[in-house]
């Protein structure tokens, strides 16, 4: 008697997704191409932020001290090192949550402080056009869709050079991230909730605060556009620390800029960084209760 074929649900629900992002994508850029020259709005821009590299160090500096003088007092208070004969400490949902409000949280309260009691040199304008948040979401959205192709052909192809890389013996094999596996593994729900909601909102208001509203902008007050937008998504990418996602990132950092620019306000790609973060969420959800994609 022949067995059932079980269907698997998870599957279905990402190549739905997949192909409608897909469809969406061709059309935005469909319709992009074929607009009138004369109905092409040259980018808004954003101001240049021109404070010279030593005060951008020391705001660069303070960050760094900031987020080491946090999460050492939390370590000395909270943890105990563990002994050689010991287990290493594992990640759970509740640390994962505080290691993220550990370093988003410095660096949020020394931009505001730089900006309140020496606004001289550290409290110029991030925007230059104003902007509703429905408005920043109404233009974020269809870049989101027409650009995440894009990121997913860079991700495989630089996935595929790894790999060569890696069965070569060039480089070593790599470990699962360990937030990922934190997300498929579940643990308190409370905590798995205030992880997605600070992946999805507090991480991309903190980052595009720092890395496009500081960093891009003093970038672009010592060169042009396209090389402060490169240096920018390379900082921003090498920031996550993960050598399989650092092509991917760069790619995303340089594009968040783009709609920076492209709008003249940050709640754009504050929004566009939400979307990305929120999608890579969600598949990882999806992959983890299927039974046939690979994890």
């Amino acid at each position: 008697m022949p067995t059932e074929t079980q269907v698997d649900a998870p599957l279905i629900v990402a190549s739905l997704l997949i192909l409608g992002i897909l469809g969406s994508s061709a059309a935005l850029w469909f319709r992009h191409i074929q607009r009138p020259r004369e109905d092409i709005i040259e980018p808004a821009g954003v101001p240049a932020w021109s404070i010279g590299w030593v005060n951008f160090g020391i705001f660069i500096c303070a960050m760094i001290i900031s987020v080491f003088l946090v999460q050492s007092m939390a370590a000395a208070l909270f943890f105990t090192t563990p002994s050689e004969s010991e287990a290493p400490l594992e990640l759970t949902p509740w640390l994962a949550v505080m290691a993220v409000l550990l370093l988003q949280l410095p660096m949020l309260a020394v931009f505001y402080g730089a900006r309140r009691f020496y606004p001289g040199h550290y409290a110029s304008r991030l925007n230059k056009v104003h902007l509703s948040l429905w408005a920043a979401f109404r233009q974020a959205l269809p870049l989101f869709l027409m650009f995440l192709p894009v990121i997913w052909i860079a991700s495989l192809v630089s996935t595929a050079l790894l790999n060569v890389l890696e069965a070569a013996g060039v480089i070593d094999a790599f470990a699962p991230q360990e937030l990922i596996t934190l997300f498929q593994k579940g643990g308190d729900p409370l905590a798995i909730g205030l992880l997605v909601l600070m992946a999805v909102v507090l991480a991309p208001i903190v980052e595009e605060i720092i890395f496009r509203g500081c960093i891009y902008r003093f970038l672009k007050s010592q060169t042009t556009r396209l090389p402060a937008q490169i240096l920018s998504g390379c900082v921003f990418s090498m920031m996550h620390a993960n050598l399989m996602s650092f092509v991917p990132l760069v790619i995303v950092g340089v594009l968040l800029a783009r709609a920076y620019e492209k709008s003249g306000n940050l709640l754009v790609p504050i929004w566009f960084h939400a979307f990305f973060n929120a999608f890579s969420l969600l598949m990882l959800l999806i992959t983890s209760l299927s039974e046939v994609i690979p994890q």
